[in-house]
C-alpha cells in the first residue's frame, strides 16, 4: 500500500477517534458492574511496579495500560482500527489465530502473554474445550476486563489472572502445551524482545506450540498514524529469525490481510 501523507493520517485518527467515541457508551455499560475496588485487591498498582517502557506515550496516550479508564476503551479502539486499518474484523483476526492450531493437537494448558483484554484466549477457548487458560498481562485493569469477559462467556472456571512480567514469568520450565500473544512486540523495546522470545520458549513444553499475531510489516509500516515509540525497531526485526534463535521449530510465518501476520511454530520433543 502507498505511504500515507500527513492529511491522510489526520483523517484516519479522526475517524478511529470518532469511532470509540460512539461506542463508550455501551461500553461504560457493558462495565459498570465492575467493582474496581475490589476486582483490584492483590493486583500491583503503584508506578513504581511497571516496567519503564509503560510509562511511555504508547498510541500517543501516555501511561495508557496503568490508566483504567484507555484499558476500557481497548476493545472499542481494535473494533475501530482493525477493520479501517486492515479491512478484517478483530473477531476475524482472532478466530484466524486460533484455527492455526490443528483441532486435534493436544492442549490442555494455554498461558497468554500480554494478553490485554484476552481476545486470543477466549478464541481459543471456544476451539479447544478442555483446555485451561493463564491469562497474564502487567496491567491490572486489563486482567479485570479479562476476567469480566471470561465470566460473560461462562469460561471462568477455565481460567486464572495474573499480573506478569512476560520477560520473566516465574512459571516452570515445560508449564504449557501453547504459549500465545499479539499486537505485543510492537509496543515493546527491542531489548524486550529477544529476553520474551526465550521465556517463551523455556515455559513451552516439549512437543508444545508457539502462536504470535502483530501487524506493521512491509510497506504497511509506513502508513503508521499513532505514536508507537519501538516501531523503528520493531519493523526491522527478523521475526523469522527471532523465533528460530530462541529454539522453536516448523516455523510458519503467515500474511493475513493487510499488514496483519501470523507466527506458529513448535518446541521439539526431548
Amino acid at each position: 500500500m502507498p505511504r500515507w501523507n500527513a492529511e491522510k493520517k489526520q483523517a484516519y485518527r479522526t475517524e478511529v477517534i470518532q469511532r470509540i467515541t460512539a461506542a463508550m457508551p455501551s461500553v461504560m455499560q457493558e462495565y459498570a458492574s465492575i467493582n474496581w475496588e475490589e476486582e483490584l485487591k492483590g493486583y500491583h498498582i503503584e508506578h513504581e511496579y511497571y516496567p519503564d517502557y509503560i510509562h511511555a506515550p504508547i498510541h500517543g496516550s501516555t501511561d495508557s495500560y496503568t490508566n483504567p479508564q484507555s484499558c476500557l476503551a481497548w476493545d472499542a479502539a481494535m473494533d475501530a482500527i482493525i477493520p479501517l486499518s486492515h479491512n478484517v474484523s478483530c473477531q476475524q483476526l482472532r478466530e484466524t489465530m486460533a484455527k492455526l492450531i490443528p483441532q486435534d493437537a493436544q492442549i490442555e494448558t494455554v498461558l497468554e502473554l500480554g494478553a490485554g483484554t484476552a481476545g486470543g484466549s477466549l478464541a481459543l477457548a471456544q476451539r479447544f474445550l478442555q483446555a485451561t487458560f493463564r491469562i497474564t498481562d502487567v496491567s491490572p485493569y486489563m486482567l479485570v476486563i479479562s476476567q469480566h469477559k471470561f465470566n460473560k462467556a461462562g469460561l471462568s472456571e477455565r481460567a486464572s489472572f495474573e499480573q506478569v512480567d512476560a520477560r520473566n514469568t516465574g512459571y516452570p520450565d515445560n508449564s504449557f502445551d501453547l504459549v500465545t500473544s499479539s499486537l505485543l512486540f510492537h509496543e515493546t523495546p527491542k531489548e524486550w524482545t529477544p529476553k520474551i522470545l526465550k521465556e517463551m520458549y523455556r515455559i513451552t513444553k516439549p512437543g508444545g506450540w508457539v502462536l504470535y499475531a502483530d501487524t506493521y510489516r512491509g510497506e504497511y509500516a509506513l502508513s503508521a498514524s499513532f505514536q508507537e515509540p519501538w516501531l523503528d525497531d520493531f519493523i526491522h526485526f527478523n521475526f523469522e529469525y527471532e523465533f528460530a534463535k530462541a529454539g522453536f521449530t516448523e516455523l510458519n510465518y503467515i500474511r493475513y490481510a493487510v499488514g496483519l501476520w501470523y507466527m506458529v511454530g513448535r518446541k521439539l520433543e526431548m
